[in-house]
């Protein structure tokens, strides 16, 4: 979607200072197969819309590979847009699409880009720190929540694995 691309660029969380080459910081998937990983939660009014595990490890900057292709993690739902952007004129629900991707890497956190769109329309961008070693939480619209936290041993997703949406067919 042409709304996406225009939020893949990657950004430093506000008030850090400029990314050193040698530092070690937080990032995912690349060179992270054997690690630890972390487990996204996305919900919706308590509902759960999506739920992924992802390795991560710690790297010097230096020597983290940009991947061919930007990894984005993917998941469709149905509600209310005006929900999400009072402006948006549509009544009753319609399919909306998520997105989350890596979009900025610290010492203590990986920043990761979430994105919330329509056919037509960006309804929501907005950053989310997850920490490698506790709970993160945000909710920018009451009642949707994303979550990360350190995964436990075995609960890491298969690769290559799309979570589907009960009673959605996708």
């Amino acid at each position: 979607m042409a709304a996406l691309a225009l939020a893949l660029t990657p950004v430093t969380v506000s008030g850090q200072t400029r990314a050193v080459p040698g530092e070690v910081v937080w990032h995912w998937f690349g060179e992270c197969a054997s690690s630890d990983s972390l487990v996204l939660e996305v919900s919706l009014d308590g509902k759960s819309l999506y739920s992924s595990a992802f390795p991560i490890c710690q790297a010097r900057r230096r020597d983290i590979r940009p991947e061919p292709q930007q990894r984005i993690l993917e998941f469709r739902f149905d509600a209310v847009a005006h929900r999400f952007k009072r402006q948006y004129r549509a009544t009753g629900a319609q399919p909306i699409e998520g997105n989350v991707w890596e979009a900025g890497r610290e010492r203590n956190a990986i920043l990761l880009g979430v994105q919330f769109v329509t056919e037509d329309q960006v309804l929501l961008n907005m950053h989310h720190v997850a920490r490698a070693d506790a709970a993160s939480r945000s909710e920018r619209i009451r009642g949707l929540v994303i979550t990360t936290r350190p995964a436990r041993r075995g609960e890491r997703s298969p690769p290559g694995t799309r979570w589907k949406l009960p009673g959605t067919g996708k």
